[in-house]
């Protein structure tokens, strides 16, 4: 893909304070024509500038500026939380923190002028609840500027778990793909209709920013999501209402700018306003670094703020995403590759365009700071992740939803005649940008890991064979915990609801005890499930007393 392919023909006019603006409909003045958007960088004094690798490097460097001028994007600890790996003992962990390393995140991150900080919603989960509320507080009482979002379903209890921490920006997803609708039988007016609910929620509770955003743009087809938002603009049109972003997700890494291009597209055509964009880029077939940056020039050539989300160190759902400093090298890479013996006064011209912060530091100094003590972070737990495509990392799901939907995809393919292998490729591809070339089983979900679902609890139990506990044992075994709520104890508990409880102990924990272990997992699985040869003996004693 060429710059070529890329620039849309626009004019650009200066304002008095001397930044560079799109010009307006029928502005023709001669200084409007033809205007570059940026001033050529130092170090290309002396080069040609009929070249065409002369205006892609003026547009990359343009990007530094683009980006501390929005406060670089959205540094997604949420995200961060969803990596999972293998500890050395051959177990499957996610990734944790304990309070005060979020809380050091978050100190970098707002020391380097980052606008926005994304932090689960938490909802059944009082200490991830309390987690939030403290580090919004702590924020608050430190005069940080770093605001936080809450990453929510649209879902009641995610959107008031997140007003109740204290979050005042809301960052809503949901489900559009075809998979999707499949499993949630769903269309998608209602699908649109549900979406509308949250926003309205979320403003009736006072958030003073609502994004919202397909939970994948991509794997939604362009119908649909046309279909989608024009059913959400119309309801929010109709209602006075309005949402500040709009989420384009590419969560399997396949997107093209092309693709990008026709959903900015559909949200002009539909009328669908936004203030903000917001992009979340899978790095599956390991293309995320070139992605984003494409994905920031399309956006910074049309005047849109794109707010571009990046985790620690690029860590996140199988292969990651991108790290901040990932994101600015990506940049810097590129200028090199188009001018390689130009390095030293590339590299000049980026610590200058990037500065120094307050106390006097270089800016690219506290980022390397901060990438270091996320690397201690992960020294500290053994926690092992590759971020690099078709790494082990593919094989494993750490999200609930995404497993439910791994296995969902599964089942349909086989009620539609499919097989084998090819029934599991298609399960994988559910949630996968592209399968690795040999075969690859069934995604496994993680038991320990902060967004463990029921499905994840339901596969380990089933290849453990544990069968159900009697009920009145279930009870008195939960009697100790002081984690579940009085009205859970007195439900009847079925394995569906069995399964719930776990995963929501699990999460509990994860967060309680600064990260849980498969061992200690797999323990609360045992407070409602038994080995197959003690449920073996249940039954012959019951047999027996009946008799």
């Amino acid at each position: 893909m060429t710059t070529d392919d890329r620039r849309p023909a626009t004019n650009y006019r200066r304002t008095a304070n001397g930044e560079q603006q799109p010009a307006e409909s029928g502005d023709q003045s001669p200084a409007a024509i033809g205007r570059p958007r940026h001033e050529p960088p130092p170090f290309l004094a002396g080069e040609n500038p009929a070249q065409e690798r002369y205006h892609e490097a003026t547009e990359l460097f343009g990007l530094f500026g683009y980006l501390k001028a929005q406060g670089f994007g959205v540094f997604s600890l949420r995200e961060s939380l969803q990596a999972v790996g293998e500890r050395i003992d051959g177990t499957l962990q996610g990734f944790h923190l304990s309070a005060d390393e979020a809380w050091q995140c978050i100190e970098h991150m707002d020391a380097l002028g980052v606008g926005v900080a994304e932090l689960p919603a938490y909802p059944a989960n009082r200490y991830g609840q309390a987690l939030n509320q403290r580090l919004i507080e702590q924020a608050c009482a430190a005069g940080l500027a770093i605001e936080f979002a809450a990453h929510a379903r649209c879902v009641e209890a995610d959107i008031r778990a997140a007003h109740a921490a204290g979050f005042r920006r809301v960052h809503l997803y949901i489900g559009t793909s075809k998979i999707k609708q499949a499993t949630a039988g769903k269309s998608i007016e209602q699908i649109a209709a549900k979406a509308f609910e949250s926003i309205a929620l979320a403003r009736e509770l006072g958030f003073g920013c609502v994004r919202i955003s397909t939970e994948d743009a991509f794997r939604t087809t362009l119908d649909d999501y046309a279909a989608f938002y024009q059913h959400l603009a119309e309801a929010l049109a109709a209602a006075g209402l309005a949402a500040d972003g709009i989420g384009i997700p590419d969560t399997v890494g396949l997107s093209t700018l092309r693709d990008l291009g026709d959903r900015i597209a559909v949200l002009r055509r539909v009328g669908m306003d936004f203030s903000f964009l917001e992009c979340h880029i899978h790095n599956d077939i390991g293309n995320a670094d070139r992605t984003y940056v494409d994905t920031l020039l399309l956006c910074m050539r049309l005047g849109i703020t794109m707010l571009p989300d990046f985790s620690i160190l690029g860590i996140g759902e199988r292969n990651g995403t991108i790290g901040l400093s990932s994101l600015l090298e990506a940049i810097y890479r590129r200028l090199i590759l188009l001018y390689p013996r130009k390095m030293p006064q590339i590299r000049q011209a980026m610590r200058e365009q990037l500065g120094s912060l307050p106390s006097g530091e270089l800016f690219v100094n506290r980022y390397r700071d901060a990438d270091t003590f996320f690397y201690h972070i992960m020294a500290r737990t053994g926690f092992v992740f590759d971020r690099s495509p078709f790494s082990a990392n593919t094989e494993f799901d750490g999200s609930g939803v995404h497993a439910d939907t791994t296995m969902r995809a599964y089942l349909l393919a086989q009620a539609e005649g499919s097989e084998g292998q090819e029934a599991i490729d298609i399960g994988n591809s559910a949630y996968a940008g592209a399968l690795p070339p040999y075969d690859m089983p069934l995604r496994t979900p993680v038991l320990a890991c902060f967004g463990c679902g029921k499905s994840n609890v339901r596969y380990w139990r089933e290849r453990a064979g544990r069968a159900l506990r009697p009920d009145a044992e279930i009870r008195a075994r939960l009697a100790g915990l002081d984690d579940i709520d009085e009205a859970e104890r007195e439900r009847p508990v079925d394995e569906s609801a069995a399964d719930e409880l776990i995963a929501q102990l699990i999460r509990c924990y994860s967060i309680k005890l600064n990260g849980i272990s498969h061992q200690d997992a797999m323990e609360l699985v045992g407070l409602f499930y038994a080995p197959s040869a003690e449920h073996s003996a249940w039954e012959e004693h019951a047999q027996s007393a009946a008799v």
